[in-house]
């Protein structure tokens, strides 16, 4: 909401009236979210879609926060999903190689 990522979960629905929201459904027009996408595609770091829409939305955050992350970065933005089903080193993959291109 507003560039800062937000738990939908535990987010009221009144608070985004006025705000710019942005959702997985919506990355695809943004010019990081689009860099996002392509490699977790290329990497094939989505597995059965349950955590994935959080996931892709919270990276694009961090890279156009911070282009250039650590790996330290990367974890912490990542420490409150949790993928079920084992795709950790892939996701890791595709943010490393959103963030060569």
């Amino acid at each position: 909401i507003d560039g800062q990522a937000q738990n939908a979960c535990s987010t009221p629905v009144w608070s985004g009236e006025g705000r710019h929201i942005q959702t997985a459904q919506g990355l695809p027009e943004d010019k990081v979210g689009r860099v996002v996408l392509a490699a977790f595609v290329e990497e094939q770091a989505a597995q059965c879609g349950y955590c994935i829409s959080g996931i892709l939305v919270r990276i694009t955050g961090l890279l156009k926060q911070h282009p250039d992350a650590d790996e330290a970065q990367i974890k912490e933005t990542l420490s409150r999903h949790l993928c079920s089903c084992g795709a950790h080193a892939r996701i890791l993959r595709a943010v490393r190689l959103a963030q060569k291109n």
